[in-house]
């Protein structure tokens, strides 16, 4: 029997309760007790928490963790800002069922490039680029050491729990991928009778494996084109099921709506979906209602009002829906390390960055650029590469400098690098100097978020960071490519989000109910969440008030200081920074909820 003691530390239980001084006692990776002055039993560790924290490790309710925790079982970027638990699948994208073709729509792309027909350039939403798995297999266990041994939910979550995870990890399967081996790529229509009950079957074997339930990405391909019909058939399954229903919602204009589509539309129809279907439903990183553009506080606040009456309306109607916040005063989930990206086209056009870089030393090449761009003849059709300067005049403030090698650019913005010169023409020079200079984007108001703010403030609120697991010593790229990876959210989002929070002056018992105790109770989890009894030992010892990110833009790859344990299932997974690399995570599947087998 193995025993450890938490002695003298400040319990943050994670109920919203005021925190209160307490041992924690823990035995076989368990919570036994937790009170005043607890003795140690016979052998037992004794951790030191006197003027600390102690609280349940976080909950990251939305990831695309999934499939990288096959390549990263050990999960440092997860572990290391102090989350335990990862909530993956989300945005219909899942690393099952892969009979015959994966969505390109994976953090980690070096197995996928080594395959790839022609340079992918990014990920373009609307137009799914698809990888055999066959011809995924070699190069995927070349890279990654490992098998990519699984078709199934069931497989795949199996093949996790031989390898071991450093957290834990729960999943819901994604509708993109279920849709993609039904209809093949003759996706861009209704689907049939005959391939919705495929779908059904494939749903109903991902929950059979262990799948907590369905996430749907209603704004890429092949989810895009998913109609009622098939929507509420798959969400009454789920229902049947007990299971929950994530989504990113509609909320783009797109020409194959033939309308202007806002969130909040995207909003009102998953919301009715969910009221017909009676199935639990959780919006993946909410949202104001419409986009504002320039920001402007007065109509974002009135926006973000409009968002929350039709939640609330929805939850008197007898709805079950909850939401997710993305704090993007982390930085934004995602960025592209190299500035090319914002030049996707050209540069799958040249064949590259090195070649993009070579061609703008010809002046009708670069004029032709420039006057594309200005007059907003801007090729890209990818909402994550496009950019046009006369729509969004603050494009130049978007996007931080984090490697380059034009001295005096490294944490500045390409406004501020430019020092009052022309932005675009500087960014064109810099490309010239370094094809691979790289950036982060930092969204839209970085700085001053009402939106964010006011969907946090709500007593319901849970944190997504929309980030993926990764290593510290991960290479993150290969190729000459304008990929993505990781950005400082990855590896310390939770960490700004809480010192934001505490500077803030929020009610530290507030902030950690939402980044734990709200978010098991919206999983239906059961024995997590919550430092009391009974409970698993995914325990944080942090001092508050020193816990802060140690940021590198240039190098984001660091765990914050004042963290100094990280426990999962009672066992050391993080030491004062240093991670142990015990794999002592699980998958929780529906054993582990209310109402589970």
């Amino acid at each position: 029997m193995a025993w450890t003691l938490i002695r003298g530390g400040t319990v943050v239980d994670g109920t919203g309760s005021p925190p209160f001084q307490a041992d924690v006692c823990i035995r076989d990776g368990v919570i036994d007790a937790v009170g005043p002055d607890l003795s140690a039993p016979e052998g037992a560790q004794v951790m030191d928490a006197a003027g600390k924290l102690i609280t349940p490790g976080f909950i990251n309710m939305h990831s695309h963790s999934d499939c990288s925790a096959a390549m990263y079982p050990n999960m440092e970027s997860t572990l290391g800002q102090g989350i335990t638990t990862e909530f993956a699948g989300h945005c219909g994208l899942g690393v099952a069922p892969v009979q015959h073709s994966w969505l390109y729509m994976f953090p980690e792309k070096k197995a996928f490039t080594k395959v790839m027909p022609e340079p992918p350039g990014g990920i373009n939403p609307y137009n799914a680029y698809l990888v055999p798995t066959q011809r995924l297999r070699e190069p995927f266990a070349q890279t990654y050491g490992q098998e990519l041994d699984w078709t199934t939910y069931g497989q795949f979550l199996e093949h996790l729990r031989r390898v071991g995870l450093g957290a834990n990890l729960a999943v819901v399967a994604g509708q993109a991928q279920i849709r993609l081996q039904a209809m093949g790529t003759d996706y861009h229509r209704d689907a049939t009778e005959t391939e919705i009950a495929a779908m059904e079957g494939a749903l109903s074997e991902a929950m059979d494996g262990g799948a907590l339930g369905l996430s749907l990405g209603l704004d890429y391909e092949p989810g895009l084109f998913a109609g009622r019909e098939e929507l509420l058939r798959l969400m009454k399954l789920v229902a049947a099921r007990g299971g929950i229903v994530t989504a990113h919602t509609r909320s783009r204009s797109h020409p194959y709506y033939g309308h202007t589509q806002s969130f909040l539309d995207g909003l009102r129809e998953f919301l009715d979906l969910g009221r017909e279907s009676g199935v639990r439903i959780h919006v993946s990183h909410i949202q104001n209602g419409y986009n504002v553009t320039p920001a402007h506080d007065g109509l974002i606040r009135a926006a973000v009002a409009k968002t929350l009456e039709e939640l609330d309306r929805a939850r008197q109607a007898g709805v079950n829906v909850t939401w997710d916040v993305i704090p993007k005063y982390a930085y934004g989930p995602f960025h592209y390390p190299m500035a090319a990206s914002l030049f996707q086209p050209y540069v799958e056009r040249c064949g590259g960055c090195a070649a993009f870089s070579r061609a703008l030393t010809l002046p009708d090449f670069r004029r032709q650029v420039v006057e594309e761009i200005r007059t907003g003849r801007h090729p890209s059709q990818g909402v994550f590469t496009r950019f046009d300067p006369q729509a969004d005049p603050d494009w130049d403030t978007r996007y931080r400098f984090t490697r380059v090698q034009r001295a005096g650019c490294v944490g500045k913005t390409i406004r501020e690098a430019a020092q009052g010169a022309d932005s675009l023409e500087l960014l064109l020079d810099v490309l010239i100097e370094d094809p691979y200079a790289a950036m982060i984007s930092l969204g839209r108001r970085p700085e001053h978020t009402p939106d964010r703010d006011a969907f946090v403030a709500r007593t319901e609120a849970t944190i997504g960071l929309d980030t993926w697991t990764l290593d510290y010593d991960a290479a993150l790229s290969e190729g000459d490519l304008p990929l993505e990876c990781g950005s400082p959210a990855t590896y310390g989002g939770m960490t700004v989000f809480l010192e934001t929070e505490r500077d803030k002056g929020a009610a530290i018992e507030e902030t950690i109910r939402k980044l734990t105790g709200n978010a098991a109770r919206t999983l239906g989890l059961t024995d997590r969440g919550f430092v009391s009894s009974g409970m698993s030992a995914d325990l944080l010892v942090l001092d508050w008030e020193h816990f802060s990110a140690r940021e590198n833009l240039a190098d984001p790859r660091h765990g914050p200081q004042g963290l100094d344990y990280v426990l999962v299932a009672g066992q050391t997974a993080v030491d004062h920074g240093v991670h142990t690399h015990v794999r002592s995570g699980t998958v929780l599947g529906p054993e582990h909820r209310k109402g589970g087998n």
